[in-house]
């Protein structure tokens, strides 16, 4: 069984050996084609590399996390993205009038802002 394991191994890695050759003959296949150099064949992929992150107005170096790869890309956008739940209907109440007010974000709702602000309260202390 040992053996066998072994065999599929070096399958696997003949296999690739052999894309990654074919790869490279074709590649400089195509440089010569085009008259083309592998230091200018560098030069034109570390362009490439070097000015991506400025597409994304994001300098070199900085701290921010690498994005995923284009086939984890390509994978989330088949699948589809997940809505999140709506934020929950809250009800907050003037207590000096008795009107009723509905908000799904309380924080940024100008009627219970203007109410809490005229009773001298916090926000939340309206909610019923």
């Amino acid at each position: 069984m040992n053996i066998a394991k072994l065999q599929k191994q070096l399958e696997a890695e003949h296999k690739a050996l052999e894309q990654k050759s074919k790869f490279i003959t074709e590649l400089q296949a195509l440089m010569n084609k085009y008259g083309q150099s592998e230091e200018a064949l560098l030069a034109i992929l570390s362009e490439t590399s070097a000015a991506a992150p400025a597409k994304r107005g994001r300098k070199p170096g900085s701290k921010v996390a690498a994005k995923a790869p284009a086939k984890a890309k390509k994978a989330a956008a088949a699948k589809g993205r997940k809505k999140q739940a709506p934020r929950p209907l809250r009800k907050f109440k003037n207590t000096k009038t008795g009107e009723i007010a509905e908000s799904r974000a309380p924080q940024v709702d100008k009627t219970i802002k203007a109410w809490a602000k005229e009773l001298k309260v916090d926000w939340r202390t309206l909610e019923v």
